[in-house]
This record gives structure tokens, C-alpha cells and sequence, in this order.
């Protein structure tokens, strides 16, 4: 996941995480060692939320946007008037809940696993798990240890891993169940085969949706089904571009690399070192990309899964961003697959030394590292 310019290096010391997988913890110490290296945080407004984002009506030279932001526990409201926006709040910031009968008046504990931190809240307690994707299959593991009981709801129970199968087939304590049908007062929750169990709290391990609630368009760029759009690339909305444009749209990639690159290519094109195509040419690129993903058969929600690398080399191009090495595109597989052979270990043993060489000796590490690599 490391940025070009900074490599991820396990860090020994208390408190670090070495793991080839390690925790979000560690992962948050990256950022913050990146951000003081390259002396990011002055730049940073923290603990201000944005109220509003919209076209600056009337404005002279090119489109222009106000930008409206207030600190936390204040009531002054800051507005300000900029050349370019770039929305970068990503995916994962506004969770989905599913809709199910009795939701509303189920008075027992309900959460998203936006919100989870550690499994100790839920010691001893009849858990049921909404979801059994990433993180659904991650926190019933966690849940596990400490729970009386675990429920892992599924629309269906053909999309279980070898993994996934094996981890639940070890706890006695960790069950498999079918979609929900309802929730009861009495605190049953009901599943659509007749079954039900007397659950202390409900986990949904549901997703997130797209969500700008500060930004005003006029229309013009819109979320619908999950689509976020007209996105050229899904980064630049034809009738605005560049002064508007969106980072962190794509999923299942690997992120930082290709978020990077993203930005690389906002910064040439807002700099004038690039450009883009005309309005109607980037809006015909769209039109044809929204109809070969309907004919390869996926979904309007899954619009802006992109899963391939061959998309990303591609998308690079763009910047004349260096296409993901070899060795970063062998890990992120050899991971998958030791996953779904064995999803307790993967993130704690691996057999893929050699790939860890060959990124040794890539120009990724050894132009920022030089002798240290020898």
C-alpha cells in the first residue's frame, strides 16, 4: 500500500506492528509519519467539518467555488472562495444500512462496523453479524474470542471461502444463519428458514454508500444506485472538470498507490501541465463505459469496482504514473488466495519471501532507501 515516494517498512520497536498484514494502527502511524516528513500537517485544518460546497454564483475568470467550513464546538462559520474543489472523503465514511422489518423499534444494541473499535463491548453477549464479506468474516473472528455467541446472517451461503468455512466449523460459538426476516420486540430476530435467536446486539457488516451532503452542483453530479456521475475516469464531471474532482471513488484496488496517481493527475491537468478532452468527448468515454459494464453483466452499484489491474496500469497513464510493479500485484493475490485457504493465519505467516525481495530490489525502494538496501 506504501506511496511511491515514502515505502512502507515494518518498524520494530514497542508499540509497532510487524506483521506483513498489520493493524490499522500501524497503518495510522504511516500516514502520520508521511504527512511529517513531507510537512502535510500545517497544512491540514483539523476538526473542521465542511458545511457547504457550491459554484460561486457570477463568478468572473472561470467557475469558481465558496466553501463554507466550521470548527468542531463552534458556531462561527468560516466561508471562503477557491479556484478548484478536490473531494476526497473516499467511500467508507457513510455507512448502509439494510432495511429490515422492526429495525426502528428493536430497543436492544444496533451498530455499523464504522463505528466498531474492540471486541470487549460485546463480552458474553448473543451477537448477530449482518454481512459476511470482509468485514463481517474479520469481526466475527474478533467476536469469537469474547462473545457467548456469534450469528452470521447471509443472503446466501454460497459466497463462504474455503476460509471462512473452516474458521466457523472450529468455534463452537460461531454460527451461520440466513437472511433476516424480521426483529421482534421481545429482542428475537427472526430468519427467513423459521429459525430465530434472542440477540443482545446486532452488528451490520453492510458497506458504505456514496454520500457529498455538502456539495452542491445543481444537479450535475449526482449519486444514484451507488453510481457516482458523470465521473470521467471517476475522477473529473465533464461540465466541471477540472475545476472539480473526485478522489477516492474506485474500490477493490489497491489504494494508496492508485489514489496517488489520481492526484498526481489532478495537480498536472489544474496546473495546465495537462489536459483533458473536451466536455462531450469525456462525457462519450463515460456513456461507453457505462454500457460495457452493463454488458459484462455487472451491476449499476458496482459501478466503480474496478478489481483488475490492467485498469490501473492504464489509469496511470494518465500522469505518466508508474504502473503497479510486479511484486505488489503478486502479494495482493498470494494474499487472497492464503485467505481463502486459511483466513485466521494469512495476515500472521506467509510464504511469499521472494516477492519480498524482488520489492527490495525494485526502483520503488531502493531510489528512496539506496545503500540501506545492500
Amino acid at each position: 500500500m506504501g506511496y511511491t515516494d515514502f515505502p512502507f517498512f515494518v518498524k520494530e520497536g514497542p508499540g509497532r506492528d510487524p506483521r506483513r498484514f498489520p493493524g490499522h494502527k500501524e497503518l495510522w502511524l504511516y500516514l502520520k509519519e508521511f504527512s511529517v516528513h513531507f510537512g502535510l500537517r500545517e497544512l491540514i485544518r483539523f476538526n473542521t467539518r465542511v458545511e457547504y460546497v457550491g459554484m460561486l454564483d457570477g463568478s468572473c475568470g472561470g467557475l469558481k467555488w465558496v466553501v463554507k467550513s466550521r470548527k468542531l464546538l463552534k458556531e462561527v462559520v468560516v466561508e471562503e472562495v477557491f479556484d478548484a474543489v478536490v473531494v476526497a472523503n473516499g467511500h467508507y465514511s457513510h455507512p448502509r444500512l439494510p432495511s429490515i422489518k422492526g429495525m426502528d423499534t428493536w430497543k436492544r444494541k444496533q451498530m455499523h462496523s464504522h463505528v466498531y473499535r474492540v471486541p470487549k463491548a460485546f463480552q458474553n453477549q448473543v451477537v448477530v453479524v449482518v454481512g459476511n464479506s470482509l468485514s463481517g468474516q474479520d469481526l466475527s473472528m474478533e467476536l469469537a474470542g469474547v462473545a457467548k455467541e456469534v450469528h452470521i446472517s447471509a443472503r446466501s451461503q454460497n459466497t463462504l471461502t474455503e476460509g471462512f468455512s473452516t474458521v466457523i466449523s472450529k468455534y463452537e460459538n460461531l454460527h451461520l444463519r440466513p437472511q433476516i426476516k424480521s426483529l421482534e420486540e421481545d429482542g428475537r430476530i427472526l430468519f427467513v428458514d423459521g429459525s430465530f435467536v434472542v440477540a443482545d446486539a446486532i452488528l451490520y457488516c453492510t458497506g458504505y454508500t456514496y454520500s457529498f451532503p455538502f456539495l452542491d452542483t445543481k444537479g450535475t453530479v449526482a449519486v444514484e444506485d451507488n453510481r457516482v456521475g458523470p465521473l470521467y475516469h471517476h475522477t473529473f464531471p465533464p461540465s466541471l472538470a477540472p475545476s472539480l474532482s473526485f478522489v477516492g471513488i474506485p474500490r477493490k484496488i489497491i489504494a494508496f498507490p492508485f489514489f496517488e496517481s489520481q492526484g498526481k493527475w489532478i495537480a498536472q491537468v489544474l496546473s495546465g501541465k495537462r489536459k483533458l478532452p473536451s466536455p462531450d468527448d469525456m462525457m462519450h468515454h463515460i456513456h461507453q463505459f457505462y454500457r460495457q459494464r452493463e454488458a459484462d453483466g455487472i451491476p449499476k452499484r458496482d459501478t466503480h469496482d474496478i478489481i483488475h489491474f490492467e485498469y490501473c496500469d492504464m489509469y496511470a497513464d494518465q500522469a505518466d504514473f508508474p504502473h503497479l510493479e510486479e511484486w505488489r500485484k503478486k502479494m495482493c493475490l498470494v494474499a487472497l488466495d492464503n485467505s481463502y485457504a486459511n483466513l485466521e493465519t494469512y495476515r500472521d505467516s506467509w510464504d511469499d519471501d521472494e516477492l519480498l525481495q524482488e520489492a527490495l530490489q525494485s526502483p520503488h525502494f531502493t531510489q528512496q532507501l539506496g545503500p540501506i538496501i545492500t
